[in-house]
């Protein structure tokens, strides 16, 4: 039997070669600053629905509704607190989750999300 033994000697040096670096264009900070401005008014919002949900009477009112899977009633009743950025809702057995997004400069520029456990759900 005859082994043939293959050499190429011109792809070891190909091989390690790096790519080269991406080019980004220069950091422009204003875009980011818009992001931060809408987020600390998302903040402070939240702040507001935080404020609601200590109220024993409040949260009594949405978990009832909720755990009725009355969607509308606990749409309205955060609706009620007055905050301008528009809330999504989801919960279940556990908890709510609470999702807020903001606009800046025409378009979505960042996202709040809280989740808070209400219960423990052994089902």
């Amino acid at each position: 039997m005859y082994s043939y033994q293959y050499y190429y000697p011109y792809l070891q040096p190909q091989m390690n070669r790096q790519p080269p670096p991406p080019q980004y264009p220069s950091v422009d900070t204003a875009i980011f600053g818009h992001s931060v401005s809408s987020l600390q008014k998302l903040a402070l919002e939240s702040s507001t629905l935080l404020k609601m949900f200590a109220d024993p009477s409040f949260s009594h009112s949405l978990m009832t509704a909720a755990q009725a899977g009355n969607k509308m009633k606990v749409d309205s009743l955060i609706k009620s607190i007055g905050i301008s950025t528009p809330v999504t809702v989801e919960y279940n057995p556990d908890g709510i989750l609470l999702t807020m997004h903001a606009q800046a400069q025409g378009s979505q520029c960042c996202t709040l999300t809280m989740f808070l456990k209400w219960g423990e759900f052994r089902g």
